[in-house]
């Protein structure tokens, strides 16, 4: 099948509202009907700022995440909207990509 990978990364202490930026854009999708994601722990990335965020051992709320979501052209466009009428501080990155569900769920 064709569709779109929709990838949002933050560090784990961005908050919008009190409540972490990526458990908002969970939120959003959920809202929607969307309920298959993947949400990954990074070592470090570096911000459009420069800043480096990385998990150390003293400090792991700057661990960078990424929530991930494999959904068709009208699911990705959805979110994305939600996501900046929601104006949450988070990165995005859109890609087309074939992907396939083998047995069951």
């Amino acid at each position: 099948m064709k569709g779109f990978e929709l990838i949002f990364i933050a560090p784990r202490s961005r908050r919008h509202h009190g409540k972490p930026v990526l458990d908002t854009v969970a939120g959003l999708a959920r809202s929607q009907g969307i309920t298959r994601m993947t949400r990954r722990d990074d070592i470090e990335g570096t911000g459009a700022d420069g800043h480096c965020h990385s998990a150390h051992f003293f400090e792991a709320t700057d661990e960078p995440q990424e929530l991930m979501f494999v959904l068709d052209g009208g699911e990705a466009d959805k979110l994305i909207r939600a996501v900046e009428e929601a104006e949450l501080p988070v990165f995005c990155m859109r890609r087309q990509i074939d992907y396939w569900q083998f047995g069951g769920d």
